[in-house]
């Protein structure tokens, strides 16, 4: 059986999300407490822990709230993020090759780690394992979203090129929950680039107001980041996403 994964919507676009089974729930991204608690309260769940994808403060701008009203909480982030991430506890080294054991064990689900840089250098996508390997879920933050990735704010297009390709080597299957709601400006962009593909206006004509999580196999065939043939168009693709209007 699947965890329970609740969106909580923050801030303008951002999603926090609660992973949860039992009376606790690990959050994951809290990028204010405020929505995250209500959410808890409405749910009747305590907080076992907290789950960083990056520092961005828009991912962990809730880190403190939480801790002041519910106590001390395990906060893990990658290796790299220390001192950025507030009151990060646990520090996973993740390489950028693969996935590995985290050590936590979430609603009865090993959750694995990768190194994902392009966003930032010390980027990490938390992996719980499904029952048969083909029923995970995976959060992204703001490498992977949507049909698109993040700016490049502290990497390099063969960083992103090579952390969406492991994302995305994962099951077809596979769940993929992201920081941001871009969905529509994303599919916007992937649609000039292949106005004859038809799975882009499918997708297009198919959106709704909440679009996550995604699939792998949904990225593979939508995604222009994901579809780039290399690091160097995938960089291409970015800089002009970047002043796509």
């Amino acid at each position: 059986m699947s965890p329970k994964i609740t969106a909580v919507p923050c801030l303008s676009d951002n999603y926090a999300y609660l992973v949860h089974e039992g009376e606790r729930a690990w959050i994951v991204d809290p990028s204010e407490s405020k929505p995250v608690i209500a959410a808890l309260e409405t749910l009747g769940l305590g907080a076992a822990g907290i789950l960083a994808t990056h520092h961005h403060p828009d991912h962990v701008g809730g880190v403190d709230g939480l801790i002041e009203h519910f106590g001390p909480l395990t906060v893990a982030a990658h290796e790299l993020d220390r001192g950025r991430v507030p009151q990060q506890s646990l520090f996973v080294d993740a390489p950028t090759d693969r996935f590995i054991d985290s050590g936590l064990v979430i609603a009865g689900r090993r959750v694995l780690a990768a190194h994902i840089p392009g966003h930032t250098r010390a980027a990490i996508a938390w992996y719980l394992v499904g029952d048969d390997d083909a029923d995970g879920d995976v959060f992204t933050g703001d490498t992977l979203f949507a049909a698109g990735c993040g700016r490049l704010f502290e990497g390099t297009p063969a960083q992103m090129h090579t952390s969406l390709q492991l994302l995305t080597s994962l099951p077809a299957t596979t769940r993929m929950w992201f920081g941001h709601e871009y969905t529509a400006s994303n599919l916007r962009f992937a649609a000039a680039l292949e106005p004859e593909h038809a799975p882009i206006a499918d997708r297009r004509a198919e959106l709704t107001h909440c679009t996550t999580p995604t699939t792998v196999e949904l990225e593979r065939e939508t995604n222009p980041f994901v579809r780039a043939r290399d690091a160097a168009q995938l960089g291409e693709r970015r800089a002009a996403k970047d002043s796509f209007s």
